[in-house]
This record gives C-alpha cells, structure tokens and sequence, in this order.
C-alpha cells in the first residue's frame, strides 16, 4: 500500500473524528487531532495487513497508548469488549448504561477501525463471509426505496454496524458477521441476476434488508432467546430510523414467515438466503458458517425446531415447499444458485401444447410463484398502494371493485400499518356502496383487517418491552370505525347512514372469527353501546338489536347475556315495530342459548306485539315451537302480501320467511306456493339479506318438493338468470346451483343445456351469471351421487362436462367473462372449502394446459391480472397440499397424438366433431392453424386461432399447436421436427381422404420422415363412402379411417359465408359463442374464399426512335385538315423519342408521348433562345428532359392515360438521371389539357424572349403512391361513382402537394400499372407463364410480398404468400417499429413458415428506399436459412440499391429513382381508408385497428420544412378527399346491397379498415357512418386554422 493510499486513509480518519457524531467526543482535541494529521497516523498500522486480514485485538495492541492518552486509562472489560458495548449502544440506546470517560476512545477505537476495514476490502479478494458488496450508485437508483436504502448505509457507518460485527467475532463466541454477510451475498447476488432477467426487484430493498435482517441479535440482552427476539429488535432498530418498509422485510425473515400466501419477491429473496447460510456446531462447541442446499438446510433447521410435533411439521414442509419452488423459479430464469457467478440467460420457455403433465406441472407452480411476485411488485410501496386504492376507488362496476376487494383481502396480512389505515377508511367508504354484496365484502373486510392489524409482526416480544403509546392499535381503530358504524355522520344520507349502520354485524363476525382467544378484548366496547338502551335511537337500537341476534351466542359470558336480556326488555315496550321484531329474535337466540334461563321467555311473553299481523305469528312460533307451526290460508296469503310490498320492512320479512319456512316443514303447507314466492324474493327484493334468507330457506324446501315443483322453480330461477340486469341476476346462482342438484339426471341435464345456451349469450352479464351457477353445481356436485344414483360413467361425465362450460369462460370475447372465469375456477374449483382434494386433482390434470395456453396468449388490462393472480394464488396452495399432504400427483401413460393441420377457416362444428371423435379414440389432438394454404383468402392467423380455441374450450386433451412451429406436411424436415417434439409418443396425422387422393406430398417417393411414413387417421368424405374403397396404398403407417354424420359433412365454409353475409343464424355451422365473435369483429363480411389472381392488364409501353405508322393515323385523326401530318413532320425532324402506350387484344395504340434528351451543348439548337438555354443551365445540375407532346385522343378514360403516359416519360428521364424538364409543345400540338396535367406534376410556367415553357426540377421528386383503388374491395372499387371519387381526390392530391416545395416534381406513380408490370416480373423471375395456366403448373419460388403491395392476391402460376408487416406508432409517435400486422402472427415465426414452403423466395414491396421493413426481416431470413433469390419493387431509390448491395440481395424495381424528397402514399394520408397502426392495448369496435394519418388533425405532419399553412391547406384536402371517397363508397354499397355502410361493415369495402386513433378514453359507435366521423374532424381542423 503506496503512501498516497495512507495518506488518504489517515485523511479520512481526520474527517471521521471531526464529523458528527464523533466530533461531540472530541471537542476541545484539537492538539491530538493535529497530531494525528501531521504524523500520517495510520502509517503504523500498514504491517498488519501483512499478516492477512486484520483482527481487532492487533489493531487494539497498535493504537493502545493512543487510547490510553484519550481516556486515562483502559475499561475493566477491556478496550475490545468496551468498544463492542458502545457500538450496541449506538444501535440500541437501552441497553446497559453509558460510561463516559471510556466513550472517546471507544469512538477513536472504532473510528480507525472503520478506515483499516475499508483499506482492507482493497487489499484483499472480496470474502462473502466477512464483506458486504454494497449497491453501486447506478443500481439503486431510480428503486422505490433508494433513498432510504441510501440512509441506511449513512448510519451503518455512523453507527458503526460493520465495525460492532468485526469486533463482536473476537469478544463472543458466535459468528453473526458470517452469518449475516453471507446472507447478504446470496439475496444481492440472486437479486441481481434475477433483475438482469427482467424481473422487477428492488434491489435497495434487498441489499438494506439483508445487511440489517439480524441486527437485533446485538440488541438481545444477556438472558434473552436470541432466536426468537432478535426479530423484535430488528424491527426496533429499523422503525427508530424510519426505514419503515426495508425493517418490515428485515424482521420479517423467519420460515414461518412463507406462511402468507403473497411475499414479495426481496422478502423471499431474504428468506431464501437466511435459509441456507447456516451455523453448525464443530467438535469443540464453536459456530461454524457455511452455504448449505435447500435440502440440507431442511434437516439443521428441522433439529433446531422446538417441539416438533406432526403439526409443526406439516406447517414446516410447506414453508419449505414454497421456498424450493422460488429456487426452481430462479434456476428457471437463469440464477446460478451455487452462487458461483455462473449465471445463464433465461431458460427458453416451452409451448403449452408440446408440454408433458409433468412440465405442464412444473409451468403452472413456477407461473404461480412469478405472479405472486409480480402482484406484491405492483402493491408494494405506499405510492403505488395509494394508486390502487384510487383506482378502486373510482370503479363502478360491481365485479371490477370485487376484484379490488379480492385483492385488498389476499393481501392484508402484508400491508403496513399506514396502509391499513388508509385501507380501513376506503373500505369504511365502501359501506355506502349501492350494492348490498360489496357493503357486506368490504364490512367482512373491515373486520379481517382490524383482526390482524399486527399480523404483520406477531413475533415474541421482551417481557418488559412496552408498546409505543403513540403507535396505532386494533383497539384503537376498532374503537374509531365502531363509532364511526354506530354513529355515522349526520350530514350523510339517511339511507346512507342505514347502510353503514346495517354493516355492523358484518364487520364484527368477521373480526370475531378471525382472533380466537382475543374476543373479549373486542367485545367490551361493542357491549358498552347496550348499557344505557333508553339513551339510543329507534335506527340505533333496532341496529344494535339485530346485530347481537346475529353474533355466535357461545362467545357470551353470562353477564353479557343479562346485558342483552335487560337491553331487550327495554327495547319491547317501543312503538318501533322493526325494533320489537329485532328484539324477538334476539331474545329468541338468547333463550336457545340457555333454555333454562327463563328471562328472556318471559320478556317474549310480555312484548307487545301490536302494529304487524306477522308479530303475534313469530312470537307464538318462538313460544310453541313447531306446535305453532301451522299457518291459516289467510295468514299465508298476508304473509305473501307483506313480502312484496315495498313498506313493508326488511327484518318482518327476514320473519315471515322463517314463519313460511316452518310451516313448510309441517307438509301440510302449499309448498309448490312458498317455493315460488322465495324465488320471486331472490329475484325482485331490494334487500340484499331478504335475498339470501330466501335463498336459504328455498334450499330448505328442496327436499320437501315434488321433481315437477323443483323443476318448475329452477326454471323460474333459470329465466331470472337471463334478464342480464345485475341487480337481479347477481343473487341467483348460489341458490339456483344448489337447488339444480336436487333435480334428477334427465331434468338436471335439461337445466345444463339451458345453462349452456345462455353461456353463448351476447351480454357478459349474463354469462357471468351462469358461470357463478355453474361454478355452484360444480362445487356442489358430490352430494348429487347420493341423492340420485347413477352409473359412475355418467356422473363423471357430466362433471367434466361442467368444468368445460367453466372453461368456456376463460375464452369469453370480453374481458369481464374471462375474469368472471378466473373468478370461478379460483373460488369454486381450486379454492373451494368443499371439493375433495381427488376432485381438485381430476380437475388440474384436465385443464392445467389450457389455462396456461390461455394466459400466456391473453395478456389483459390490470384488473385481468389481478382476477389471473387471485386464480392462481388460489391454485398454488391447491398445488402444495396436493404434493405435500395428498400423495401428490401420479400421470398415466401419455396419450398418442393425432396432428390435426389446416386453415381452419372457420373451425366448424364438422371439425369439432372430428376432434371429439378422434379424442374418444384415445388420442390426443393437436389442432395445427397453418398458413399453407395459399391460394385462400384467409382470415388472420390469431383470429382463426381464437374462433378455434373458443370452439374446443371445453374439450379435454385437446390443444392448439404451437404457432411458432409451421409443419408442412409436404416437408420431411418440418415432419421429423414433429415427432421430435413428442418423443416417446406416437403422432398420427389426420387429414381427409380427398388430401390422401390428390395432395402432392402423397404422389411424391417415400423417403425418411416423408408423411407416407406417419400413422393416419382419416375421415372420409360422404361422397367417397359412395365409391369403391379409398386407397391408401401409398401410406405405410397405420391408419385408422372415420366417417362423418352426414348434417356434419354438409357444413363448409362457402356455406358460412353466404349465410353471414345475409345475417342469418349459424350456430348449427359453427360453436354459438363464435357466431357471436364472428358477427362482432364483422368477419367473413363479402369475403370470397379463394385469392383473386392477378393477371397483367393488355397494356404496354414501347420506345420507338420516331413515329411509326400507328401514331401518325393517330396524329392525322386527332388533328385533321393536315396538321396531323405536319405535327408527324416536325416530330421526325426534331429527333425526339417517342413512347407508345398500347392496349387491348390487338394492341391498339392508345396515345402517345414525344420527348427528347437535351445536354447543355444542344440547348439553343433546340430551343431557340438564349435567355431559356441560360435558365436551363442555371437550374439544371445535368441533363435535361424536353417533353414536346403528349398525345391522347379524347375519350372517357383521356385524363388518366395521359397521366400514365407522362408518368412513363418522366420514369424514364429519372432512371436516366435527368434533373430538369422542360415542356415545349411542338408547334400545332399545343393542348391546354396537357398543360393543367403538367401542372399537377409540380410544372411551373416560365416566361422567357417572349415564350411561355413550363419547367420543373426533377433533382429530389415528391413521390405519390396512387392506391386507393386497390385498398378498396370489389364490387365497388369498379363502380363509376367511387372510381370518380378516386379520381378526383388524386387531382386534387396532386395540385396540394405542388405546394409543399413549389417547382419540383411531383411525381404520381399508379399502384395498378406497378402491380401489373410487377406480376410480368414476377412470373419471369419464375419461369412460368403470366397467364394462369390449367392445370396449375407452380415455379419453383415463392413470392413474399412484405409491405403494402399485392396483399391478399396470387400471382399466376406462383405459390404466393404475404409476409404481414406493419409499421406501428408508440401512442404517442414518438418512434415506430417493424412488427407483425395485428391479429397475424409475430414475423419471426411468419419467416418460419416462409422457410417450411422449402422455397427460394422473391421478396416483394412497392418501394424501397431507407428499407426499414427489409432491414426488420434480414435478420430473420438468415436465422431461419431462407434463400431469397431476388428483391422485386415498385420503384427503388439510390439508396435502396446501395442497402441492397449491403445486405448482398440482388434487386430490381420497376422504376429508379435516384434520389428523392418525399414520399407519400396516397391512402396512409386518408381515415379509415388507410394510415399507420397505433399501438394500443384496447380494441376498438368492429374489428377496426387504432391508426395515425399523419396529417392535422390527428398528428404534426411528418414532412418538413413546411410551414403551417401549407400543412393545414394539405390535411384539409386528406380530409375532404377521404369523406368524399367514403360518402361514394357509402352510397354505392347502399345501392349494391340496401344496407348502410356504417364501420361495423367498413370491413366489407375497405381491405384494411382504421380508425383514426384519439386517445385511450375515446372510442367510435359501430353503427354511425366513417363520413359522420370526417365531417367533424373537418370541422375541428377549420376550427385549428381561425385560432391562428
């Protein structure tokens, strides 16, 4: 160590001993500090790092006379053992009493310590038993809790807590630095490998936790349990310093501290860590620390338990458990848990499908420890806390908030205590709610929370340590919210205030059944408000009287028995009829309680019963028992009569229920009349407890019924369910379910098929509302084999086929079902209190897969995930007892796969019916959505896969193939893949014999992995079982043939087409739940199965040198009387070139261009003045271009071939690196046409010697992609009105955007002639014919169109498949990316299929130039080994060319560009026809895609330097163009198919329908026109245009 070193180390001694705290110490030292300083003090001590890492006794024998010089003298402990105490004291001030004369030097003693301790962690290899690698600044910040974390380490120094750790290895016999640092190396090494993988963890949180997890062992006092008190002190020591929430995982770090179903991820981290750094005894009684494996820390930890019994065990294992799954999870994400820095990157996750039940098993238990984590990361903190409940706060929809609830309520046990202050006044909020369920929730709620409000710390405590009396209390805050129900505000509501006051018993049963033993301290002042019952309100009383009717009468002592007896008696001689029917049946449960205490009898008896005819009934149905049972036809009648009037009040008829609920059970009543009457009290009552007392009373009935009456009021109840209203349907399942199962076979099936037509509904409501009852049946469902006995297959069939309708729900279309689905398998299935654990098993092994393929497609919004994570919290405690208490789970041979390929377009209920017959062979199927079928006009891929997701959602072992794994069954490597990924299995392949008979892959020599190899399945045609037997000769497998039920062969896709395009009913063509899908996202709207093929249009350019015979008859008809011929003269005699366009069978010509190359030499020879020669030069950087005819003879269709013929002069003039034009008609062949046509291409007149040119810079053209014809579909893009419209907002397109830089060009390029001279080079590039050949002969290659251009067509004589892309905005346009089209599958596994085609590949687009998109897919195709034969595009720019060469992809493009300034193409700048997509997590209506026009209103324009007048001037002519095109659309579509085109339906004339984005919190009306839309975003850009 060099002097520099020491002397920057005796520097920071200095500044130690003069910084607070130390400098209190050594005031008035200044002499011995100066010393130190100028004597380089610490130069002494630099030979002891010689001898290796120092010890403190050494470092004590060097600095002793400094001590002494200090103090006078030396403790009679010793300086070692004195230094130690003190530091104990700065951390825990009561310890034993301060001794000030040594304190100076203990400071000194420590303070050098400290220096030479930081001088040592230099010199020496970082030993994780003796040093702590603290966070570096970059690693903390930005975390939750970096600032305290920051302050932590602040009073570790100042503290002197490593120091204190050092010197206590020396002067006790026990190793707590060890202990702990090595502690904290795993949790900060483990922490910061798993948040290199992507898993949010607070680091600061981790490494603060862990380095102080056993500080409050140096705070336990001689005598004391430090095993069982260190907790406290550590807590103490955290909580003093205000480090709140890092003490709160700090002290919380014990095994048992698993218990709680939800810890963070650094609480387990800590945990994890304290459990394997473990202290063992040597042979000589010393500690000795080392790192053990989970399994060898199990057994130390289970030796040093005290009293182990069966129980403790028990609790021990699933501790255990949770921990060794959390160390599975880290392995998972790449953690070296050997703690040998040989971390890897995550470990690929494996597809659902391909899974075994093993590792589907494995999936599901680690998936449910990440969520667990992930929740308690998104609760964690008091900020994002507070958020939550502000979210909660603002929910209105009743099944949103109970999430929230569910929420609040799973994690309780973990909230801080300000946390829980704050949660206990939302819940108190919550007490006003309208809904009854959520009143009684957040009550419930309340209770549970006060219960445990120190459940967060329930560790043993000092016998004298004594609570903070400023701390906050359960008592306190029972005391505060008893008050505040008893007596709510009286500036609240009244029927706010009843509300509150009804929720008392509520919160106090829950509080009660959540503190055994701790009743008492609760229940004295709740029984303070019954002393003084003349004091209270009629509302208070009745309250109060109601509320101990309620309580469990055994936690009464006998005095507070007479308190109630006295409280009632009081309360019978009130006028309050409510008040005097609580008090009956308060006495009622009083008297039952002890029937010898005759008290409450004779204050019964002498109660006035006046005021209700229902009085005197329930006190002689109290009084005589089932004597009094027995009721008048007359007395039901008004029984009945009361119940459905409105003023009559709740607690009477909470009464007469009980009275028609005894008198049922006389069997002398109409039963079939009070089961019917219950009913209607579910369904109609506004009181949510009449409800539910009716509910429980009809359950009572049950039994007493005939089948028919049964029947009857299940299907009451049935109709009540599908009224969709909440407020009447929520309260129906649990009795409906119930009472379902007191049905026999035949008519609770009946009920079942109900259930499951109404589970297809429309409204979610509804759905909701029979998942609920399902879930209920299920739940309930063991009782039902005793009730009605039946064949145990029937049974377990009808079982399976209820856990496939609850399946159904996690495959709803909305998100409220797919939750409410959640929900239910939480709650009912593997959360329930009632279902065996056999069940519970069956139950997982069946739909384990399914829920993980589900979850892991569907992300959802916040509140899924919080409906996701309550499901699975739910699932991973089933998980542990099943593995720990229930012998686990043992899988059966797995079954054989049947892979199941094809389009799936829809999946239909013939294929349903081949999937289930295939599945009742034994098998298992995988249902494989290809891409293959490529001449079909197909759905999106995602979309195709969720119609048949939803369709086999309730079948078992049937899975959908993964839709990275393309598998084309005509490539033997994709094949041997396959059976690769089922090893061990066989895999048959089902295909139908009309494949087998034509399909090229069968026709082609077996080899090795050849599909002739596989076993088959085949389902023949209805039309093949006529004929002679198929041959399947050419298969070597085995096969096994199936045959249709004729209904189900009828059903096809063409079928489904036609019937959706006439709104008809198809729920007997596909599953009624998709019907429902495909009507609302409006697919297979005018959409022909097959992809139209392109063909080239008989249309041609030729060059000729000068005019052949063809144009001068054209000339002579166009300009008669002889000046045809001269204008043929004058254009052989100028030299010009001429371009023909040529068209029809016999190539009849239909106009002409003349034009001539000019270089600066020829300028006056041709032009004939020296003033333009010398403008030409001026302007122009090289040669020029002089067009000097452009001739048309005049028809419908003039304009558009001279804008096609001009494009093609000024085409070629660019490739040839022209960079100015001129237009000089010859003489006599002037045309005002061509001039305004010149004029929409950016031509500007200029005036010079007299004569009029237009001229243009051709340097850097604006490039305009004209495509709207093609965005748009037939029939209607050929309709006159709509190609007008087209037209017409192209001119004026073309005339704005001369604008934006007048004088240059504008160059408007036609996606249709680009298509049709694309297809030409296409099929050339192929070597096949243009023309569609029959039978179909294929080329060798594969076009890939990969932008906007020939998407959803063929190219003849091709295989042609589209590779999706799309170019999406961040919300808020900050950047974009390269992805997949929405709803089609990620581009790489789009490339992969590409690759399965076994192809070379001509890449197609309609421009190139910065190559964004072609850079996106480079990567892609050389990962997956793609050969791309050549890059085909529109028009290719010089720098498109220069990327090509780079990337070494031979290119070629149907018109160069060498340059250019802008670009646009012509439908992203028009709503709702085009635009680019905005990334939004929301889906708008109709199946229409958020999008951006980058033009006012919805966006700054893109295109720069512009000022602001230009760019309002251009959008407005987006806008107007863009209504006009769809007001012709809208009215030709009326005309074609009298419906109105409104954007449900935009889909069925737009190929690629958008919407312009505006927000997250703002949405469309599908059944308004997209013109309504435009006419307002018009009117809001004018509105733009005065505020300037």
């Amino acid at each position: 160590m060099n002097k520099k070193r020491v002397r920057q180390m005796n520097g920071a001694l200095v500044r130690r001993l003069n910084n607070r705290p130390a400098a209190e110490y050594f005031a008035g030292q200044e002499t011995f500090l100066n010393w130190i300083e100028e004597e380089l003090y610490l130069q002494r001590f630099i030979p002891l790092y010689q001898q290796g890492r120092l010890r403190c006794a050494a470092v004590l024998e060097v600095c002793r006379p400094e001590l002494s010089r200090l103090a006078g003298g030396e403790p009679e402990e010793g300086w070692l053992s004195y230094a130690f105490c003190f530091a104990r004291r700065q951390a825990f001030p009561e310890k034993e009493g301060t001794q000030q004369v040594w304190d100076r030097g203990a400071v000194f003693f420590l303070s050098v310590l400290q220096v030479l301790f930081a001088g040592e962690r230099e010199k020496f290899p970082f030993d994780p038993m003796w040093d702590f690698s603290f966070l570096r600044d970059e690693e903390w910040e930005g975390c939750a809790c970096g600032v305290a974390y920051h302050q932590m380490l602040r009073l570790w120094k100042r503290e002197y807590i490593y120091e204190m750790m050092r010197l206590g290895l020396e002067v006790t016999p026990f190793k707590a630095l060890e202990h702990i640092a090595g502690v904290h190396h795993i949790a900060v090494t483990a922490g910061r490998a798993l948040k290199e993988a992507g898993v949010p963890v607070d680091l600061t949180l981790v490494s603060g936790s862990a380095a102080g997890h056993d500080i409050g062992k140096f705070g336990c006092r001689e005598g004391e349990r430090v095993p069982y008190l260190h907790y406290y002190y550590t807590e103490l020591w955290f909580r003093r310093r205000k480090l709140t929430e890092i003490g709160h995982v700090a002290a919380n770090h014990s095994v048992w501290d698993l218990e709680p179903d939800y810890l963070s991820v650094e609480a387990l981290l800590l945990i994890y860590a304290d459990f394997r750094v473990k202290q063992t005894r040597g042979p000589q009684g010393e500690e000795i620390t080392q790192v053990s494996t989970l399994e060898e820390a199990f057994e130390v930890i289970l030796q040093k338990l005290d009293n182990v019994d069966e129980e403790k065990r028990r609790r021990y294992r699933r501790v255990y458990a949770r921990l060794r799954d959390f160390e599975r999870f880290m392995v998972t994400r790449g953690v070296d848990v050997t703690m040998k820095g040989r971390n890897s990157p995550p470990r690929e996750e494996k597809n659902v499908a391909l899974m075994t039940d093993e590792e589907a098993l494995e999936a599901m238990t680690l998936d449910c420890v990440g969520y667990n984590m992930e929740l308690m990361n998104r609760l964690t903190g008091q900020r994002s806390f507070a958020g939550l409940l502000e979210v909660a706060r603002g929910e209105t929809n009743w099944r949103r908030l109970r999430a929230y609830l569910g929420v609040f309520e799973s994690y309780s046990m973990y909230l801080h205590i300000p946390q829980k202050v704050q949660t206990l006044a939302f819940l108190y909020e919550l007490l006003m709610h309208r809904e009854g369920d959520i009143r009684r929730q957040a009550a419930a709620l309340m209770g549970e929370i006060i219960a445990c409000f120190h459940a967060g710390y329930v560790k043993e405590r000092p016998a004298d340590s004594r609570p903070d009396p400023r701390a906050i209390t359960d008592l306190d805050q029972w005391k505060l919210y008893l008050e505040k129900i008893i007596h709510p505000d009286h500036k609240l509501m009244p029927q706010h205030r009843r509300w509150i006051t009804y929720a008392l018993k509520f919160a106090l049963i829950s509080l009660l059944s959540r503190c055994p033993g701790r009743e008492e301290r609760f229940l004295t002042p709740f029984f303070a408000y019954y002393r003084h019952p003349e004091e209270l309100e009629d509302e208070v009383a009745f309250q109060l009287a109601e509320t101990a009717a309620a309580l469990p009468t055994e936690l009464f002592s006998r005095r507070q028995t007479e308190l109630l007896v006295r409280f009632a008696d009081s309360l019978s001689k009130r006028k309050d009829v409510t008040v005097r029917t609580a008090v009956m049946l308060l006495l009622d449960r009083l008297w039952r309680k002890e029937p010898q205490y005759q008290r409450p009898r004779r204050v019964l008896a002498e109660m006035n019963v006046g005021g209700s005819g229902s009085l005197p009934l329930l006190r002689r149905n109290i009084l005589q028992g089932q004597q009094a049972a027995a009721l008048e036809d007359e007395e039901v009648s008004e029984i009945f009569l009361d119940n459905l009037k409105t003023a009559t009040p709740w607690i009477l008829r909470l009464a007469n229920i009980r009275l028609l609920t005894d008198f049922a059970r006389t069997g002398r009543s109409p039963a079939l009349h009070i089961a019917t009457h219950l009913s209607n009290l579910i369904k109609v009552s506004d009181r949510v407890t009449v409800r539910h007392n009716a509910g429980m009373a009809l359950l009572e009935m049950a039994p007493l019924l005939t089948v028919d009456q049964r029947n009857e009021v299940v299907v009451e109840l049935c109709r009540g369910l599908e009224l969709g209203q909440q407020e009447f349907t929520k309260y129906i399942p649990d009795y409906l379910g119930k009472l379902a199962l007191w049905l026999p076979p035949e008519q609770l099936n009946e009920n079942l098929n109900e259930l499951q037509a109404a589970l297809c509904s429309a409204s979610s409501r509804v759905v909701a509302s029979v998942l609920d009852t399902v879930g209920v049946i299920y739940e309930e469902y063991d009782a039902y084999k005793f009730r009605f006995p039946e064949p145990e297959e029937e049974y377990r069939n009808r079982r399976d086929r209820m856990l496939g309708m609850l399946m159904r729900g996690l495959t709803g279309m909305e998100e409220q079902t797919q939750q409410e689905g959640m929900f239910v398998l939480g709650r009912r299935v593997f959360g329930s209190e009632i279902l065996s654990s056999g069940e519970k098993r069956r139950a997982f092994l069946l739909t384990a897969r399914k829920i993980l393929a589900i979850y892991h497609q569907e992300a959802g919004d916040d509140l899924t995930f919080y409906y996701r994570a309550a499901m699975l919290g739910k699932v991973y405690r089933f998980l542990i007892e099943q593995e720990l208490f229930c012998g686990g789970f043992t899988f059966g041979p797995p079954r054989p796969v049947a892979f199941f390929p094809g389009t799936f377009d829809p999946f239909t209920l013939s294929h349903k019916g081949i999937v289930k017959a295939i599945r009742d062979l034994g098998f298992e199927v995988q249902l494989a959505i290809d891409e293959f079928s490529w001449s079909k006009r197909t759905q999106p891929y995602r979309i195709r896969r969720r119609i048949a997701a939803m369709s086999v959602a309730d079948e078992f072992y049937v899975q959908i193939f993964p839709e990275d794994f393309p598998v084309n069954i005509a490539n033997p490597e994709n094949l041997r893949q396959l059976r690769q990924a089922f090893p061990g299995r066989k895999v048959s392949i089902v295909v139908g014999s009309d494949v087998v008979a034509h399909a090229s892959s069968y026709q082609k020599p077996e080899t090795e992995n050849s599909i002739q190899t596989f076993d088959h399945v085949i389902f023949r045609r209805a039309e093949a079982n006529e004929g002679a037997g198929a041959d399947y000769s050419c298969i070597s497998g085995h096969v096994v043939e199936l045959t249709l039920p004729e209904q189900l062969e009828e059903i096809s896709s063409t079928r489904i087409r036609e019937a959706v395009d006439a709104n008809r009913d198809i729920t007997n063509l596909v599953d009624p739940t998709v019907q429902e899908f495909i009507y609302r996202r409006g697919l297979y709207l005018r959409e022909p199965q097959d992809k139209p093929v392109l063909r080239t249009e008989e249309m041609e350019f030729s060059l000729c040198a000068e005019p052949d015979g063809r144009m001068e008859r054209m000339l002579r008809t166009l300009y008669p009387g002889g000046q045809g011929g001269t204008l043929v003269h004058r254009l052989r005699d100028s030299g010009d070139e001429v371009m023909l366009l040529c068209g029809g069978g016999e190539r009849r010509l239909l106009g002409a261009a003349s034009f001539n190359c000019l270089d600066s030499q020829h300028l006056f020879s041709r032009l004939g003045s020296a003033e333009l020669s010398g403008l030409v030069r001026q302007n122009a950087g090289g040669r020029t271009l002089l067009v000097s005819g452009l001739f048309v003879p005049r028809g419908e269709n003039r304009e558009e071939l001279m804008q096609l013929l001009l494009t093609e002069v000024l085409t070629v003039a660019l490739s040839r690196e022209f960079t100015y034009a001129l237009y000089m008609p010859l003489a006599g062949g002037e045309d005002e046409a061509v001039r305004n046509l010149l004029a929409l291409q950016g031509f500007a007149e200029t005036e010079r010697s007299g004569r009029t040119v237009l001229a243009v810079d051709m340097r850097q053209p604006i490039v305009l992609s004209r495509n709207v014809d093609t965005a748009i579909k037939a029939p209607l893009s050929s309709a006159p009105r709509v190609r007008e419209a087209v037209r017409a907002a192209h001119r004026r397109l073309q005339a704005s955007l001369t604008k934006l830089q007048p004088g240059c060009l504008v160059l408007s390029l036609s996606a249709g002639v680009i298509y049709h001279r694309m297809v030409q080079r296409i099929t050339a590039c192929n070597g096949v014919p243009a023309q569609p050949l029959v039978p179909r002969q294929l080329g060798p290659d594969i076009c890939v169109p990969f932008g906007k251009m020939l998407r959803g067509v063929a190219v003849p004589n091709t295989v042609t498949k589209t590779l999706r892309t799309d170019k999406v905005y961040e919300a808020d346009l900050s950047a974009y990316s390269i992805e997949a089209y929405p709803d089609y599958s990620p581009l790489a596994d789009q490339v992969k299929t590409i690759r399965a085609f076994d192809r070379p590949v001509l890449l197609v687009d309609d421009m190139l130039h910065d190559g964004k998109r072609i850079r996106r897919l480079a990567p892609l195709l050389e990962e997956t080994g793609t050969r791309v034969d050549r890059v085909l595009v529109g028009y290719l720019t010089g720098m498109g060319r220069d990327l090509m060469e780079q990337l070494g992809y031979p290119v070629d493009g149907i018109y160069y560009l060498p340059n250019l300034r802008m670009r646009f193409v012509e439908s992203t700048l028009y709503p709702f026809i085009g635009g680019d997509t905005i990334r939004r997590s929301q889906r708008l209506p109709g199946g229409l895609q958020p999008s951006v026009n980058r033009i006012l209103p919805y966006a700054s324009p893109e295109f720069a330097p512009l000022d602001m007048e230009t760019a309002w001037e251009l959008s407005l002519c987006c806008l107007e163009n863009a209504r006009d095109i769809l007001l012709a659309l809208e009215t030709e579509y009326r005309s074609q198919f009298a419906k109105t085109l409104s954007l449900s339906r935009l889909g069925e004339a737009v190929i690629l329908p958008l919407c312009p984005d505006k927000g997250g919190c703002m949405t469309y009306d599908p059944s308004r026109a997209a013109s309504t839309y435009l006419e307002g975003d018009i009117e809001l850009l004018k509105r733009m245009r005065s505020v300037r």
